[in-house]
């Protein structure tokens, strides 16, 4: 499966539904947190496979995005 992340230019594809790798540079959402090169825990990818795979963000997505708006904050103040 290949899809594209519908929030940026990222886009990713898994050949057993369970690996994901990143075809074209990191997801942006995702960048400066512990899952940068994991695209699987990105909460837009993880809602747009979700029918067809079920991904690790979709069960840890209060996590990932508590994550993200961490990074972001400090991203600001640097």
């Amino acid at each position: 499966m290949q899809t594209r992340c519908s929030k940026c230019t990222t886009i990713v594809r898994s050949t057993d539904g369970v690996a994901w790798e990143i075809l074209n540079g990191a997801c942006p959402e995702l960048v400066g947190t512990p899952w940068s090169d994991k695209p699987e825990f990105c909460p837009t990818l993880s809602e747009v496979a979700a029918p067809e795979v079920t991904l690790p963000g979709v069960a840890n997505r209060s996590a990932v995005l508590e994550e993200i708006d961490r990074v972001k904050v400090v991203r600001v103040h640097t």
